[in-house]
């Protein structure tokens, strides 16, 4: 009888040791700025590729000191949800941080090598392979950018250029009153596309108006960061889904824990496509979405259907 008892207590021991293990790495705090849909889902992105073990505490309606806790509770890592919520974390240097849905990540990264991350924008080199399928005749890539926002968007899109055979026709402009100027002498330069980037100074309501408008009198597709300006004029969305993007920062994580990455590391999500027919039909580009994702009329169809997630 004492040997039966000491047998399965052994095996309940065994087995909750290796319970025990197999979740230790589930440990961790999830930073989020404030509670919006795109950053919730990007938290159950997390939870689905990460594990449900997680403290969830949001920016704006915590009272209490974040460093402080994060410290007290000792989590083996840190997600962070929006540039607020990392730049309440930043201060913490033993611990590994992985952010996700912050534009742009680079100034806080300088002298952190503990946090790594997930881009919010679709890498440069797809979005110009999905321009090269879908606009086979664009070689000349219309962009605007400030060099204070969006200057490093700029240079990984000039790494690209280079991989891909696109030239790259830029325009600098350091306040919204030099864009309307900008778009004019973009467009004498001969581009074949715009594309658009995140950028405060050049994306505002006015600048978004007259863009759209002179873009399509002029014939230019506009290729767009985010499925909402399809319906200002755009003819493509190139994005990345919130949801996604969780669940790449989950299994960075795990990844990071694991030791199978070097920090830091920074990657990009997978993209998405859309795009207006209407517009593509008034450009006569021969784009259009059949239920089963995106094709350029004469594709094979066993080999040239576009997935969203490619």
């Amino acid at each position: 009888m004492h040997r039966k008892a000491s047998i399965y207590i052994f095996c309940f021991l065994i087995f909750f040791t290796s319970y025990s293990n197999s979740f230790a790495f589930f440990s961790a705090i999830v930073v989020q700025s404030i509670k919006v849909e795109p950053y919730n889902r990007a938290f159950e992105g997390i939870k689905s590729s990460y594990g449900n073990n997680l403290k969830r505490i949001i920016v704006s309606t915590y009272k209490g000191d974040i460093k402080e806790y994060i410290e007290e509770k000792k989590p083996r890592i840190i997600f962070a949800i929006g540039e607020w919520a990392l730049s309440k974390v930043l201060s913490i240097k033993k611990i590994p941080i992985v952010y996700l849905m912050v534009l742009n990540p680079y100034p806080f990264l300088s002298d952190n090598k503990n946090i790594s991350g997930v881009s919010m924008l679709v890498s440069p080199q797809k979005r110009f392979e999905y321009i090269k399928k879908y606009i086979p005749h664009a070689k000349r890539i219309g962009v605007i950018y400030n060099p204070k926002h969006s200057g490093y968007m700029y240079k990984e899109l000039c790494k690209a250029a280079k991989k891909t055979q696109m030239s790259l026709v830029a325009k600098k402009v350091f306040s919204s009153q030099d864009v309307i100027d900008a778009i004019k002498e973009i467009s004498d330069d001969n581009i074949d596309v715009f594309l658009m980037l995140p950028d405060v100074t050049v994306i505002t309501p006015e600048t978004l108006s007259f863009m759209s408008l002179f873009f399509f009198k002029k014939s230019i597709p506009i290729i767009t960061f985010s499925e909402k300006y399809l319906k200002l004029g755009a003819l493509m969305a190139i994005y990345s889904d919130p949801f996604h993007i969780g669940v790449q920062a989950g299994i960075l994580a795990r990844k990071i824990l694991q030791g199978k990455v070097r920090l830091p590391v920074i990657i990009w999500p997978k993209g998405k496509l859309k795009i207006n027919p209407y517009v593509a039909k008034n450009l006569s580009l021969p784009i259009y979405e059949d239920g089963k994702g995106m094709r350029a009329h004469g594709d094979n169809k066993k080999d040239k259907k576009f997935s969203p997630h490619n």
